[in-house]
């Protein structure tokens, strides 16, 4: 029976090659966008679900607080993994990442030349314990448990090696020093948040010989014991954080915890500071979820309204199968079945598509398409459960009404069967309306509060200065690179720092001088004296660094006192004017330290976050990187002298440079992927929007087409047509746009809310993305109505 529903079907679709045509492109579209969403989610949802007992695994970080206001960092001192391996039966394993990159590059050698690597960590012997990665070559046991050992990925012994394999075994040079290969592994997959090329021995490192508890640069993990109690282990990890430098971290003015995180949820969590990769908010997730079930659901709706339309050209075929013995039952079967095809052809358009343009969506998305999840088993009863939904949705309704003609109600002339069920056919446009609308909506106000961040006045120069990777044993040279850069006109300021100023992380605490001193946390800025002029800091008060200030190494023993600035904000904490703070004596980090100017305000970290308490201090000896200021002019010409300039003096190290402004624009990477996202599938929303408006357009047009022709006969003109047959359209349209005023004010102010500093919403943008989806459906209205407007009046009423 069933097959011959379908050749019927078949049959039927084919003598109507344009209503089938529309559907199955609305459909197409549609489950496209829903698989790319949903493989899309998968991957950022299962993050590091691909290690060997994942469930247990934790990473643990640290909680500082001072005078109310606390920050989560998630690296810890070198101390704690073997301590909790120790000392805590909860803790099957611990293992320690040393992020090297974060503080500069390393320079590699394999015997073809040194090249600047940045994925490079130092991690101990239980490292594989944890992150079990496929090991490709060497020997079995512990691969980094001597110093001076090295394990590649597979890609990065690719590069080095012409034989990657047998890569194990070979001497490799990291910035002069010779290490071993004993292993190479498989590439870390792309939804691990911990992806490094080379992972060498932690006990090469001075911590990795003495662990110690301070400085916290470090990862720590460890796999928990099935039987592990939470409660009981946290209550365990306060007693060792007191037992062991507690009291130390009070001295500075910090109340320290240790807490920890399971692995799987890290980079759907809060982004800590310096973590490895940063995390997504899981509210993007839902977003993105929500968009492709709207999706899916206006594209049903598409074909619920074209069905709808053409119902009035199969009423002869419904009353001639009833009169001919036809039951209810099996013309809803016909007419479902119908549906049932349109649904199999989108799916496979939509397979193929996906297939065809996989660079393409990789490109746009920014992760890989896996698309093989699709022949999985959860992947077919994904595929298939959705082209049975969508062709049991999208038939029900016009198979319904259809299959419930009565035969004289079928073979006459009256289609009020059909019109009866225009609320519900008027509700679907008014949805499909709020959809386009608000998704427009949403991608204004993302898109403006990009060009916001992009455009908003850092209170520093990041346009034309770049920055480069700057190594300890650089700095003996460093003077004469200065010098020639700015000899010869390729930089016209150069200084040194810890971090690039768009993200400056290291926390420090300050008080007052005097008996009621109240410790706070401050954010410190190691430089050299230049930077003020490099980065074109305001000085509002007082004097920026000079020539002598370099010389207060000293201070750092306690012999003299150390000169810093102060940013507005440190000084407003201190309960001072920017005037009088000039000249007075604070207690910064221990050290007495002299307020030597006062810089305004500048952006140093996110704009989700306020600008807080910034202390900038003399300590080359820290810098990470170099800064450089271009002259004005042609840039790449003074690039060009740069980098003869710094083979000159760094023969050995490549000529590595970044633009500020590139590295500024790239905190924001997540913003710019849903502000894509949601231009991309706003298009879709209006594209399959206004094929359902054709539909129903089409359905009025068929059913007002004798009183159009008399009102032509009468002189009326096509203008007057569309203002008849657009009148309830833009009725619906003004419905919907209520509707999504509502939610663009509900959804800029939970967007705007995790910024703190924020662009205005004008109403502007909410005239603008009615307009449009005004337009373009007065566009599409046009259209059909002109098709209508030009029949020939004498065709349509000889019967009268």
């Amino acid at each position: 029976m069933w097959k011959n529903y379908f050749k019927v079907s078949f049959r039927n679709l084919m003598k109507r090659k344009l209503y089938a045509g529309i559907n199955i492109l609305g459909l197409t579209v549609a489950i496209v966008s829903f698989l790319a969403i949903a493989l899309f989610i998968h991957h950022e949802a299962t993050y590091d679900s691909m290690y060997g007992d994942s469930d247990r695994v934790v990473r643990f970080a640290q909680r500082f607080a001072m005078a109310g206001e606390e920050q989560v960092v998630s690296m810890t001192p070198s101390a704690l993994a073997p301590t909790l391996m120790e000392e805590m039966d909860e803790v099957e394993v611990a293992a320690l990442i040393f992020d090297y990159s974060i503080f500069a590059s390393v320079l590699v050698d394999a015997g073809n030349g040194n090249q600047e690597e940045s994925k490079f960590a130092f991690v101990d012997e239980n490292f594989f314990e944890i992150f079990d990665l496929e090991l490709l070559a060497g020997g079995e046991g512990n691969l980094l448990s001597e110093p001076n050992q090295i394990v590649l990925t597979s890609s990065t012994a690719q590069r080095y090696f012409r034989r990657p394999l047998e890569a194990v075994g070979n001497s490799i040079k990291i910035d002069g020093k010779d290490y071993q290969v004993t292993g190479v592994v498989k590439d870390f997959p792309s939804n691990s948040h911990i992806d490094f090329d080379f992972l060498a021995s932690f006990i090469t490192t001075r911590d990795g010989k003495n662990p110690q508890w301070n400085p916290a640069n470090y990862y720590t993990y460890a796999k928990l014991s099935p039987m592990a109690d939470q409660e009981v282990f946290s209550a365990k990890l306060d007693q060792m954080v007191e037992k062991y430098f507690g009291e130390e971290m009070r001295s500075y003015g910090f109340e320290v915890a240790v807490m920890y995180q399971p692995l799987t949820s890290i980079h759907l969590g809060y982004s800590q500071l310096k973590d490895i990769k940063p995390a997504i908010d899981i509210k993007n997730l839902y977003i993105f979820g929500s968009v492709a079930i709207l999706l899916i659901v206006i594209g049903i709706i598409n074909y619920v309204n074209l069905a709808t339309a053409e119902s009035t050209e199969r009423n002869k075929e419904v009353g001639l199968r009833k009169v001919l013995g036809a039951e209810r039952s099996q013309l809803f079967g016909q007419f479902l079945s119908e549906s049932m095809i349109l649904s199999i052809s989108g799916l496979i358009f939509s397979l193929l598509i996906l297939y065809a343009l996989k660079g393409v969506f990789e490109d746009f998305s920014g992760v890989p398409m896996q698309l093989e999840l699709l022949s999985s088993p959860l992947g077919i009863v994904l595929v298939l459960g959705l082209m049975l939904g969508i062709g049991l949705f999208s038939g029900f309704y016009p198979a319904l009404i259809l299959s419930g003609k009565e035969p004289l109600q079928a073979l006459g002339k009256k289609i009020s069967g059909v019109a009866g069920g225009a609320w519900l056919r008027r509700s679907l446009v008014v949805f499909q309306f709020f959809v386009s609308i608000s998704l427009l909506l949403a991608t204004f106000i993302v898109k403006k509060q990009l060009e916001f961040m992009q455009t908003i006045n850092l209170g520093y120069e990041r346009e034309e200065v770049i920055a480069l990777n700057f190594h300890y044993n650089m700095g003996e040279k460093f003077p004469s690179l200065k010098s020639e850069l700015e000899r010869t006109g390729a930089a016209q300021s150069t200084s040194r720092a810890n971090s690039l100023p768009i993200f400056i992380q290291a926390g420090y605490s300050i008080s007052p001088g005097g008996d009621n001193d109240k410790d706070f946390m401050v954010t410190g800025f190691a430089v050299d004296h230049e930077i003020v002029q490099t980065l074109n800091l305001n000085l509002l008060a007082g004097m920026g660094f000079s020539d002598q200030d370099i010389n207060q190494t000293a201070a750092y023993e306690g012999q003299m006192e150390m000169n810093i600035l102060l940013n507005e904000a440190a000084v407003r904490e201190l309960g001072w004017t920017v005037e009088e703070s000039v000249g007075r004596k604070v207690n910064y980090n221990g050290l007495i330290s002299n307020i030597k100017g006062v810089v305004q305000d500048f952006y140093f970290n996110s704009l989700h976050n306020q600008v807080g308490p910034l202390a900038i201090f003399l300590q080359p000896s820290e810098a990470n990187w170099i800064l450089a200021k271009l002259p004005k002019g042609n840039p790449m010409d003074k690039l060009s002298k740069m980098e003869e300039v710094w083979k000159g003096v760094y023969p050995d190290r490549p000529f590595a440079y970044r633009f500020l402004d590139d590295e500024y624009a790239k905190m924001y990477q997540t913003e710019q992927s849903v502000s894509r996202i949601f231009q991309l599938f706003a298009g879709i929303a209006i594209f399959i929007a206004c094929m359902g408006l054709f539909g129903l357009v089409s359905y009025v047009a068929m059913r007002r087409t004798r009183e159009i022709s008399i009102r032509k006969v009468l002189g009326a003109k096509a203008t007057d047509v569309l203002k008849i047959l657009s009148s309830d359209f833009f009725m619906l349209l003004g419905f919907s746009a209520v509707l999504s005023i509502g939610f663009g004010l509900w959804f800029s102010k939970e967007w705007l809310s995790g910024f703190a500093y924020k662009t205005v919403v004008s109403p502007w943008n909410f005239v603008v993305a009615i307009g449009l989806v005004a337009f373009i459906s007065l566009m599409t209205i046009g259209y059909r109505t002109t098709k209508v407007f030009l029949q020939n009046p004498a065709k349509t009423l000889k019967d009268e």
